[in-house]
């Protein structure tokens, strides 16, 4: 089965972004970075989801303005339900006229809020370099002198940005802000998880192999696609590249090319 293997989302900085914790460090940034108690940079798994389902939907937009017909577009949707979960804002604002035109069987089991299988961890730095220097902290602990601190950590993997406003030339009165930047070329993972049975029961009656290689497929595609990631819309989004892996290796669901780079992925 599909859900029996080690699935991760690999994601690449090809710039600095701002992984925001929304805090204040007194006397050096207004705006930190998010870490953990180790000194770890990390990304929100909540937020990293969010980010993805709103890339699954522009796909979606790209599907609609090309296909027709229309199956494609609907095929592309049903994966987003089935991987994402779906809302009732969302179906408004995205597949409003699909759902108005289905056919029963779609209408009911898509065309509803429900929870989608995919279950996302924090985007993190490789496990084996954590577990390293997360040893080193523990025998600093013990010994009582620390070689490399969790400031030392944030240090190494993030630079301290100054953002102005002006005003007639010269910068506004109180629009100076000192923020974190996590620096370009690291590379974070996102262990993801299914949970079928936390979807629609009739669903599940009719899922099989066939229909989770076509979702996974698509996710496939998302991912490949994904080009920005950050804490903001108008600033702080990072370039990136970014690719399915199971058990380690390139996924290779797509029928057809889901090579990096091809932003559109519209197969």
């Amino acid at each position: 089965m599909y859900v029996n293997h080690d699935y991760k989302i690999e994601v690449r900085l090809r710039s600095e972004t701002i992984f925001s914790s929304g805090e204040k460090e007194r006397n050096l940034v207004q705006s930190r970075v998010l870490t953990d108690r180790y000194g770890f940079v990390y990304f929100h798994a909540k937020s990293f989801k969010g980010q993805l389902k709103r890339q699954a939907f522009w796909l979606l937009k790209q599907y609609q303005q090309i296909d027709k017909k229309g199956e494609r577009a609907q095929s592309f949707f049903k994966s987003i339900v089935v991987l994402f979960g779906i809302n009732k804002e969302e179906i408004a604002l995205f597949a409003k006229e699909m759902c108005a035109q289905g056919d029963a069987d779609f209408m009911k089991v898509y065309c509803r809020q429900q929870p989608g299988i995919l279950r996302f961890g924090h985007l993190e730095l490789d496990e084996r370099i954590r577990n390293r220097f997360i040893a080193l902290q523990a025998e600093d602990e013990e010994e009582g002198y620390y070689r490399i601190t969790p400031h030392d950590l944030i240090e190494a993997q993030t630079h301290i940005r100054t953002g102005i406003q002006l005003e007639n030339g010269l910068i506004k009165e109180g629009m100076l802000t000192t923020y974190h930047t996590v620096k370009q070329g690291l590379v974070f993972y996102s262990s993801i998880t299914m949970e079928p049975y936390a979807y629609d029961a009739d669903y599940l009656e009719r899922i099989n192999q066939h229909d989770l290689s076509d979702h996974l497929a698509d996710l496939q595609r998302i991912v490949s696609s994904f080009r920005r990631i950050g804490a903001g819309i108008h600033r702080g989004r990072g370039e990136v590249t970014a690719r399915l892996l199971v058990d380690g290796k390139d996924a290779d669901f797509c029928k057809v090319s889901c090579k990096e780079g091809e932003q559109h992925a519209i197969v």
